[in-house]
């Protein structure tokens, strides 16, 4: 391990994690190392998630260790969102839980003016998202869809509905196209991948 990862996960890297989130308001985006989970009230040292994602309502979101959240991400945890262990959000991606593109057409002028929950047709449904899942970019995620446990969700693909485990989607609306166990399965035999693939499970089938 080098010594700056060495230092980022002493004591010492929660206040370097909070320093550069103080500074990267004013540079360019960089990967920030150590985030702390509201949800669970937990601090993972090695979830990193870029100084340009763009998060609401930090205390729905329910994110795990070792997540990778890329330039530009946007999460909007409104309606509650869950993000497994060793997840990727890629670039420019958008995790959705609300919805308003009926309620704006609904409630008219007293749209603005109307509480959330008071607005009819607007929608807030918790989205899922399991452990070692990889988010391709600028792919768009909506509401109240929940993603299995180690998916390929494919770049720029549009997921409207529930993914099983294991499954490869691409396109807009996503489909299916294949799986991740058909790609993985070649290296079931790799000393290291015996030792450090995230699903043990699987290995002993």
């Amino acid at each position: 391990m080098s010594l700056g990862k060495k230092i980022y996960f002493s004591p010492l890297g929660y206040l370097i994690s909070l320093a550069q989130r103080v500074l990267s308001v004013f540079s360019r985006p960089i990967m920030v190392y150590g985030y702390y989970n509201k949800a669970q009230k937990k601090y993972y040292k090695a979830t990193r998630i870029s100084s340009s994602a763009v998060i609401t309502e930090r205390d729905k979101l329910d994110i795990g260790d070792n997540v990778w959240v890329n330039h530009y991400a946007r999460i909007d945890a409104s309606g509650g969102v869950k993000i497994g262990n060793g997840c990727q959000i890629g670039y420019s991606s958008m995790i959705l839980s609300h919805s308003s593109h009926m309620a704006i057409r609904l409630n008219g002028e007293q749209y603005i003016h109307m509480d959330v929950d008071a607005r009819k047709g607007y929608i807030h449904k918790e989205v899922c998202i399991g452990e070692y899942t990889f988010i391709g970019g600028h792919a768009c995620i909506m509401p109240g869809v929940k993603i299995g446990k180690g998916c390929v969700v494919g770049v720029g693909s549009v997921v409207t509905k529930d993914v099983p485990d294991y499954s490869i989607v691409v396109g807009a609306p996503a489909k299916v196209i294949g799986s991740t166990l058909d790609t993985d399965k070649p290296f079931f035999n790799d000393e290291t991948v015996k030792e450090c693939y995230y699903d043990k499970n699987l290995l002993n089938k």
